[in-house]
């Protein structure tokens, strides 16, 4: 077992002794020693400068840890922000921060990713004037990503006194997923932005006055996880979203060598794990590192000692993460050798020693053996490496519960990838069940009505279009959800794009989006706030020439927040092809839309562009055979449709514009919509967003809640299907138990039966004014299901020869060749003989009596084993009637000239001759006169369900 390395809070303390203690510390706190679990709250955080110790006022703040950046084996500790805040004790001015006073912030911090901007440290406060607010940023934006004094104008003018990061805050991106040093030191005239002790920017600005006060009139201090608004301490705009481990301020300006030389000093817990380089037997190897392990002497050198013999020496291990007393560290039942010297192809593909389940799609890495050959749950032939072994759009594991081959992206081979089918509703295992969608649908995406998880991240995305599925380029997409605009009680799903951009698996060429192609585009939107211009769908890229990009944007510019051509001059020019909202050259009427759901449409006829808010026309402008969407970047790719940015001219890996709302639903098609088709269309998805009752598209039950006598009586409709089992719940707090699966069954619609094509029912109406009612629908439960465990349970077996050479046997296979247990690894199964089967037999094994009365539809499923000389022995199965054993219908012959090499899954559709009738499923094995050491047939695991 691997020890977690925590450093005792007086050691972390001491690495700041000598040249870096000075006499103005006003903050010097650190979460990488406190001597607790993780997971535990935080409520004061003591801190050794002027500021005095931190406590939390807003959120939980607890610890958390994250492995050393190049010893992933050892975890740090920190303090947990996700809109939690924490504030001094003391005044800002009473530690002398007032005024345009130098200083030196340094922090260390952990955060999977951020935004445009998230503050670890500030004090001052929002609200201006320029230079009135001090805020240190992990941040993407190129203005205020690295520190935010309240001026976020144009680079370079000193009057805008926000920093961003290097490279237009690109060069942050490098520090998200690991620990960072960050550092800033302002001079008075300069501010110097630091990542890893390597000066990264800088801009000279004017002065700074932080201000002294909030509104409220209480003095300002100091605050971790957070900025602060005008008006009080009590709110954290632009939260932090990772782990803080240390925060120190100082009021001097360091130079550069002295960040550097601050970073060093740390640099050995936070990238290595270890405090000192105490190294008593000079293997190598840490002291502090050997005292974590029973097996290593730090007075003996043993780095190339291997005790748990696993292939890797003892400074192996320690270099990658590994315990050197456990051949095993992740228990995957893979070594830790086997997996870091894993190849693939000849090529170096080793596999995470330290985690079971290195690609993270729940399966370990033991069971994904690469051979591209499902054999079970214990062989699947998936690659360890990837997820989604197949690129289907469906995880490996999540394949195996969907019974599709998890090494083939259409199992059915219709033609539509699994993942797709899924998403839409259709059968991946029956090529007649595939996705039909008009010749003129390019993207029709939507996750509304879905049952998602508040946080749930979609990394694929099903679209009805020829487009194909969208995949997450850039960041992360995850689920939220708003208020129904008039049923606030009532949440809508939707996708929260904040920098993040998905795009489609065909490219914008394939599906005819170039050139001065005709088309509509439609989406459903929340967005609180937006600025000139947030693309929501786009094709071609930026860059011009003029008409050579295709964007739809919500934003508040006069000539292109509707939509970004690349052409923003005049509005009545049509030589320039961009377009605003109305009113005509002021853009300002998609402010309404800001926090509320909003329906915009956009339509392209070849000649004219016509713009849509709630479908009612808003805004139009002409430029005649202008558009020429570019087909490719400047790298040479094809360009894609892309939700959430639109595309630089390089390449498509880029979020200019980027959306900061959420995205419900979008649709493109090659097809120009009438102003009538636009508002229809609206209306008819208007019920879900404006009043919270949903219908989706697609959704395959049509479910409908109605009253036709005035609301005495409520009527329900549903589509059935003859496999399935219905029943309608409900609840009248949707809000307080959000999940449809606790809700409580309806009185008499509880297990109703289907009665295709449509199920009717009513009920009396409920007495409260407010009730919600949704539909549970489910398969059929098993007419009959036995895995053999609890014995014959009313088999029958019958010997037809005269030789008796073979019998059907139940218990625990063992023939030459065959297999040596049932299937999943049970016990028990049927076997032709527990061993080898003989010449000459004919025997058969019959099922208890089954009743399927009243089915019109049904299929046996089973587990076989197929071990027989694949010439001359045979097996067929039977139905026949339980009353005078009558057979009904045809032989259904097993293919015994296959030859398995594990359990496999086998079904048959019952005859049509035997539905309605009360049936015994019968099994006959025949065998030649030769003599084979072979286990013949066995089986496992029966199901007769309705289909």
């Amino acid at each position: 077992m691997k020890t977690q390395f925590l450093l005792p809070l007086g050691a972390a303390l001491a690495i700041f002794a000598g040249p870096f203690v000075q006499a103005a510390l006003i903050i010097d706190v650190d979460g990488t020693g406190l001597g607790l679990a993780d997971g535990m709250s935080v409520t004061t955080l003591a801190n050794a400068g002027s500021a005095g110790d931190f406590t939390t006022l807003i959120g939980d703040v607890v610890t958390t840890s994250h492995p050393a950046n190049d010893n992933p084996g050892i975890s740090i500790q920190g303090l947990e922000f996700n809109g939690d805040k924490m504030v001094s004790a003391n005044t800002q001015a009473s530690t002398g921060m007032v005024g345009n006073q130098s200083y030196t912030v340094m922090g260390w911090v952990w955060n999977a990713g951020a935004g445009n901007e998230e503050a670890f440290v500030s004090w001052g406060h929002r609200g201006g004037p320029n230079g009135a607010n001090s805020g240190f940023h992990q941040g993407v934006h190129s203005t205020f990503g690295a520190i935010g004094h309240w001026g976020g104008g144009a680079l370079g003018d000193p009057n805008q006194p926000d920093v961003g990061w290097g490279n237009n805050g690109a060069d942050i991106n490098a520090t998200f997923g690991q620990w960072a040093h960050l550092a800033y030191v302002w001079n008075g005239s300069e501010d110097r932005v630091f990542i890893n002790g390597q000066f990264n920017n800088s801009e000279a600005h004017i002065s700074l006055n932080p201000h002294q006060t909030y509104g409220d009139g209480n003095p300002t201090v100091y605050a971790l996880g957070s900025e602060s608004d005008a008006g009080s301490v009590n709110n954290t705009p632009i939260a932090f979203s990772g782990t803080i481990a240390r925060v120190r301020v100082e009021d001097v300006a360091m130079t550069d060598r002295e960040i550097l030389d601050a970073f060093n000093a740390e640099k050995l817990l936070f990238f290595d794990g270890v405090l000192t380089r105490d190294d008593t037997d000079n293997d190598g190897m840490f002291d502090e590192l050997e005292d974590q392990y029973p097996c290593l002497d730090k007075n003996v050198p043993d780095a190339d000692a291997d005790p748990d013999g696993d292939g890797l020496l003892n400074a192996e291990e320690l270099f990658n993460g590994t315990d050197p007393c456990d051949p095993d560290s992740d228990d995957d039942n893979v070594n830790d050798g086997d997996e870091v010297n894993r190849t693939d192809g000849g090529q170096p593909a080793p596999t995470d020693p330290n985690n079971s389940d290195t690609d993270g799609d729940g399966l370990t890495d033991d069971v994904e053996t690469d051979t591209g050959v499902n054999n079970g749950p214990t062989d699947t032939g998936t690659d360890p490496l990837l997820a989604d072994t197949d690129a289907d759009g469906l995880e490996d594991n999540a394949e195996l519960t969907a019974g599709t081959d998890p090494s083939n992206p259409d199992s059915d081979g219709d033609g539509a990838k699994d993942g797709s089918e899924i998403g839409l509703g259709t059968d991946p295992l029956n090529p007649n069940s595939k996705p039909d969608f008009a010749d003129d649908q390019i993207v029709k995406v939507d996750v509304t009505c879905r049952d998602f998880e508040i946080g749930t991240v979609i990394d694929t995305l099903a679209n009805a279009g020829h487009a194909g599925q969208f995949t997450t380029l850039i960041g992360q997409v995850e689920i939220t959800s708003h208020p129904a605009n008039d049923n606030p009680e009532v949440q809508v799903q939707g996708l929260a794009f904040s920098g993040d951009k998905m795009t489609a698996a065909v490219s914008a060429p394939d599906v005819g989006l170039v050139g001065n192609q005709t088309y509509t585009v439609r989406a459903w939107v929340w967005n609180p706030d937006f600025g000139n211009e947030e693309a929501i769908v786009s094709w071609g890229h930026r860059g011009g020439p003029l008409g050579a990009n295709a964007g739809f944007h919500q934003g508040i510019h006069a000539t292109f927040g509707a939509i970004g051509h690349w052409g923003g001059g005049d509005v009545n020019n049509p030589a320039e092809p961009d377009v605003g909202w109305a009113p005509h050259g002021v853009g300002s009427d998609i402010t309404v839309t800001q926090g509320r759901w909003a329906q915009l449409s956009y339509v392209y006829d070849g000649l004219e562009d016509r713009v849509f808010i709630d479908g009612q026309f808003n805004n139009s402008e002409e430029h005649p055979n202008l558009l020429n969407v570019h087909r490719s970047y400047n790298d040479g790719n094809p360009t894609l449709i892309c939700i959430g940015s639109e595309s630089d001219a390089g390449n498509v890996n880029n979020t200019p514009i980027p959306f900061s709302g959420t995205i419900a639903r979008v649709e493109v098609y090659d097809s120009v919509w009438t102003d009538e088709e636009i508002l229809t269309a609206f209306e008819a998805e208007r019920p879900l967003f404006f009043d919270g009752v949903c219908a989706a598209p697609g959704d395959p039950y049509g479910f409908v809640v109605s009253s036709a006598d005035g609301g005495q009586n409520i009527d329900f409709q549903w589509n059935s299907l003859g496999a399935e089992v219905y029943t309608v719940v409900s609840t009248d707090d949707p809000v307080g138990n959000p999940d449809p699966n606790t809700w409580a069954p309806v009185a008499g619609l509880e297990n109703l039966a289907a009665t295709p094509p449509l199920n009717t029912h009513s009920i009396t109406r409920p007495p409260e004014n407010l009730r919600f009612f949704t539909l549970v629908a489910g398969p059929v439960p098993a007419l009959f299901w036995d895995d053999l465990e609890g014995g014959d349970n009313g088999w029958t077996t019958i010997v037809n020869d005269q030789s008796g050479n073979t019998l059907w046997e139940l218990g625990t296979p063992g023939g030459t060749t065959g297999p040596l247990n049932g299937a999943d690894g049970s016990a028990t199964a049927w076997s032709t003989s527990l061993g080898d089967y003989g010449p000459d037999s004919d025997i058969s094994l019959r099922s208890p009596s089954i009743d399927l009365s009243g089915l019109g539809a049904a299929v046996l499923k089973f587990d076989q084993y197929r071990d027989a000389d694949g010439f001359a022995d045979t097996a067929t199965i039977r139905f026949l009637r339980a009353s005078d054993q009558t057979q009904l219908g045809a032989d259904i012959p097993i293919d015994m000239a296959a030859l398995d090499t594990g359990w496999n899954p086998a079904s048959v559709a019952v005859p049509a001759a035997a539905l309605g009738e009360s049936v015994l499923v019968e099994f006959q094995f025949v065998s030649d006169g030769s003599v084979d050491a072979f286990s013949g047939l066995s089986l496992d695991n029966f199901e007769l369900s309705a289909d």
